[in-house]
């Protein structure tokens, strides 16, 4: 792929300055600079709401992307907006993920975002059925859909005060995605997001593993612009080995985060020997002045080894749960606090997701009496509670007329037991 992302030494510096928010050329002042973002939440359906978004920032990620937000229902529905935005003073800088195919639709729908969020992205990715019915997502990226991408960039990127984000999937030729990615950047976008697939369609959305092959290669042409690697990110050493590979400027996680809500801080912890082991090299192939020819290789191999791991953030400052369970249970305590902001399904599907790689004992004995009434109100709770939770649901759903439900305390509480019980933690 030959040189990926080389600099001059000053241009290095600068960029080192400004690492932890950093600023893109295209947003001059007075314009509000990019947030950190080399370890990034990426915006999930049911996946990155609020509660998730505190988990994996206590942990470890640095700036993350609310659900995708639908523009026109946002700019309409007072109490939609109220609830696809919700978020507190600990969930920043955070994101606004919007879709949408109407330019002035969606400049109104970044304007009242704008005052909450550290940026604004369009969805440029999004592979599904929705998206094809709406027409937005992946189905913009035609070519003849091209002057209005990049009239919804301009629009925004000259109105707003926050950066403009874009979220792209790969067209079909390389070339096509080279001069996209360079046709946003002309239009004002401050930042691009890359999930490495094609576009697939409505009835079939992956092709197998992600292409980071081309992110590199996006990264190259775009230069200083920042990019952001999303996909085959599964374990912390998928981070690191993606920032080595692409040269990215950060990593998106979907799918590896709802696994791992602590995977950017492991990558973290391990980034920090092989950052000192590698600057101890550097020192000593620097004192080796006698070496000629082959200490300026050895030095150039050691700095290309290094620049991907001085990316990465350091250690999230609370150490995580030593395993899932944990991570579950914490992620629950965060559902209590912040209830309102956490439809059921999507705790019902994370639960079961952080939950799912934990067997369950054969056998289970308390340890008392109150450890035993607990044991048996989880039976109750597993074999019955869903159940309840959904009869429940469903007619306050119809009573009222709400398009989704939020979980209360009493539900939030049946919950815990069910979870509990499968995944062997009593609380």
């Amino acid at each position: 792929m030959g040189k990926i992302g080389q600099m001059s030494s000053k241009k290095k510096q600068k960029v080192s300055q400004q690492l932890s928010s950093p600023t893109a050329v295209s947003l001059p002042p007075p314009r509000k600079p990019l947030p950190p973002h080399q370890a990034v939440l990426a915006p999930m359906v049911g996946g990155s709401e609020l509660a998730f978004r505190l988990l994996a920032r206590r942990h470890g990620a640095q700036l993350c992307y609310t659900p995708m937000i639908y523009s026109n229902r946002f700019v309409d529905d007072e109490a939609y907006r109220r609830a696809e935005l919700r978020s507190c003073a600990a969930d920043a800088p955070l994101v606004a993920h919007f879709c949408g195919n109407e330019p002035k639709t969606l400049l109104r729908a970044a304007r009242l975002a704008e005052p909450h969020v550290a940026a604004v992205d369009l969805n440029l990715g999004c592979p599904q059925r929705v998206a094809h019915a709406g027409h937005f997502g992946s189905y913009l990226l035609d070519e003849c859909d091209r002057p209005l991408v990049l009239s919804i960039v301009r629009t925004l990127a000259t109105h707003l005060r926050v950066p403009v984000f874009c979220k792209i999937r790969l067209l079909d030729e390389l070339e096509e995605t080279l001069r996209f990615c360079g046709q946003l950047r002309e239009a004002g976008c401050a930042l691009i997001a890359v999930h490495a697939r094609y576009r697939g369609s409505a009835t079939r959305r992956r092709d197998g593993p992600a292409h980071l092959e081309q992110v590199a290669a996006i990264k190259q042409a775009l230069g200083e612009l920042p990019v952001l690697s999303n996909g085959n990110v599964r374990e912390a050493a998928d981070v690191l080995d993606s920032l080595s590979f692409t040269a990215a400027d950060g990593v998106m996680s979907a799918e590896g985060a709802l696994d791992h809500p602590a995977l950017f801080h492991h990558a973290a912890v391990r980034a920090l020997p092989m950052r000192k082991r590698l600057r101890k090299q550097l020192r000593q192939a620097k004192a080796d002045t006698a070496a000629g020819d082959a200490c300026a290789t050895k030095l150039k191999h050691l700095r290309a080894q290094l620049r991907p791991l001085v990316r990465v953030p350091p250690p999230a400052l609370r150490e995580p749960p030593s395993s899932l369970v944990g991570l579950a249970l914490e992620y629950l305590d965060l559902v209590d606090e912040h209830s309102a902001a956490s439809p059921l399904s999507s705790v019902r599907h994370l639960v079961e997701q952080l939950s799912k790689y934990e067997a369950f004992p054969e056998s289970y004995v308390p340890d008392s009496a109150e450890e035993r009434k607990r044991s048996e109100q989880a039976v109750r709770a597993s074999d019955g509670g869903h159940a309840l939770l959904k009869e429940r649901s469903m007619a306050r759903r119809s009573s009222s007329g709400w398009s989704t439900f939020h979980i209360h305390r009493d539900e939030s509480c049946m919950l815990r037991w069910s979870c509990a019980r499968r995944i062997h933690c009593a609380l």
